[in-house]
């Protein structure tokens, strides 16, 4: 996610990256990578999970390991977790708090129903802690904080989560039917882009680098193609010739979507 590039930096923390492991279009988490910075004194880890934009949701077995690190080295890991509503059918989310004993102790979740109930723009987020004392750090944040959220954002998160999931099941199964024609799309018009489906939400992880689009390939097609998109340079610098497609709309502006790339090759 892009803003945990900017995130440390407000609080005036030194960023550490330690990158997705890949082959191909897999994915997974770096755990010999992880360690080594936690030896070297990384004391708050933000994971996205499931992780955006990579579509990926990582196994209950590596985030046990991953917890057990955290314990060892003394880190908090603060999970990103707003797009879990929306896992796919037949996929298993495990929520990082819930995986091992380590997990409770060490985590920080944030989460929320901006993603699942497009619900963003009325300001509420949901922090989770499992212990006395991280609660009590989270409590000592400026009240400020939760002044941003807003009373009409705390009821419609209460509605969507506690009488909305026969409709959020339609938009799931409604995405499911997108990633789908995302996958047709591109193996009947442009079968070098390289697409791994993701296993939950409604954004896309595309790699054009076989399209030979420049440096970035997003500014490319907004100025050739009229379509936009977030570039991967956004995501990391091992990313410039990716881009992530926002797939939560209808099928038709999709398919346009598409033909604007293939026109402006």
């Amino acid at each position: 996610y892009e803003n945990f590039w900017t995130w440390p930096k407000e609080v005036g923390a030194t960023l550490v990256d330690v990158p997705l492991k890949q082959e191909g279009e897999n994915y997974w988490l770096d755990l010999d990578g992880i360690e080594r910075e936690y030896k070297a004194g990384v004391k708050v880890h933000l994971l996205c999970h499931p992780h955006n934009p990579v579509g990926v949701i990582f196994a209950k077995e590596v985030l046990t390991s991953l917890a057990s690190l955290a314990k060892k080295y003394g880190v908090v890991i603060i999970s990103d977790e707003i797009h879990a509503p929306l896992v796919y059918k037949g996929r298993e989310f495990h929520p990082f708090m819930a995986v091992s004993d380590d997990a409770h102790e060490v985590c920080v979740a944030i989460s929320g129903s901006g993603k699942a109930f497009n619900l963003a723009g009325l300001k509420c987020a949901l922090i989770i802690t499992g212990t006395e004392e991280l609660k009590q750090r989270i409590n000592a944040m400026p009240k400020s904080v939760g002044y941003r959220a807003s009373i009409f954002g705390a009821v419609a998160t209460t509605a969507g989560f506690a009488q909305s999931i026969d409709w959020l099941d339609g938009v799931i199964t409604t995405l499911e039917e997108n990633k789908v024609l995302i996958r047709n799309l591109i193996d009947s018009k442009i079968p070098s882009i390289a697409y791994r489906e993701p296993d939950f939400s409604y954004l896309a992880w595309l790699d054009l680098s076989a399209l030979n689009l420049g440096d970035d390939p997003a500014k490319h097609l907004l100025e050739r193609g009229k379509v936009a998109f977030k570039g991967g340079y956004m995501y990391g610098p091992n990313h410039k010739q990716y881009i992530r497609f926002n797939f939560g709309t209808s099928p038709e502006i999709i398919t346009e979507a598409f033909d604007r790339i293939l026109k402006s090759l």
